[in-house]
């Protein structure tokens, strides 16, 4: 095993992916990273995951690769949103096989193959960070929409200047009010007030908000 094999698996405090610039500060040189990456990939201890990003192959990692942290080392102005976070509080019933992230570039589609489908969609509209939170949890740092903020991206890239209401979200997602009375409070409410500047976004911010109740 070369230095950069031997580090990764020996340093506990390493998380799962690796770049050339993190090895560094753990005394892999920056010039020989490459070198040490393609021995660590032929002799079956690295994988290349895309780009600089690098993690053990799964007999010898002994952390899960952090998906949606990987978005951000990859599209750092990203945050996560849009249908995956509305699926893993089950707020829509389809499968979501992509981690859906928002961003101020342009549409990217990346491909890791092991790690599955990272899916980039652009608002390019300049927008205030509320309802962007930082997460620290088993998948590692990462910025991740709230529910509603989440709900307010996809309304805006499906079609901004629809006038949304609650109906028009259940037909169109099969979102069901319940989940947004269960899950939201006045608080997801004030924080989201004013940030579209759309007629058709802020009006359904504020219907929703009386008709729930918050």
């Amino acid at each position: 095993m070369n230095r950069l094999v031997t580090v990764m698996m020996e340093n506990t405090e390493l998380p799962s992916i690796v770049t050339p610039v993190l090895m560094e500060k753990y005394g892999v040189e920056r010039q020989m990273f490459k070198k040490y990456a393609a021995e660590g990939i032929n002799a079956g201890y690295i994988h290349h995951i895309c780009a600089d990003i690098y993690t053990l192959n799964t007999q010898y990692r002994k952390k899960p690769v952090p998906k949606c942290a990987l978005t951000q080392i990859l599209i750092p102005d990203s945050y996560v949103s849009h249908y995956y976070v509305l699926r893993q509080s089950a707020w829509i019933p389809e499968t979501i096989f992509a981690v859906t992230c928002i961003t101020k570039s342009k549409d990217i589609t990346i491909d890791t193959e092991k790690f599955g489908t990272l899916l980039y969609i652009p608002i390019k509209k300049k927008l205030s960070a509320n309802g962007i939170h930082t997460e620290k949890d088993y998948e590692g740092t990462y910025k991740r929409a709230s529910l509603l903020r989440a709900l307010c991206d996809l309304l805006y890239i499906t079609n901004k200047k629809f006038n949304w209401s609650l109906l028009s979200i259940e037909e169109e997602f099969r979102i069901l009010p319940d989940y947004l009375e269960e899950d939201l409070t006045g608080s997801d409410f004030d924080e989201l007030h004013g940030v579209f500047g759309v007629p058709g976004i802020e009006s359904f911010l504020e219907d929703a908000r009386k008709e729930l109740g918050k």
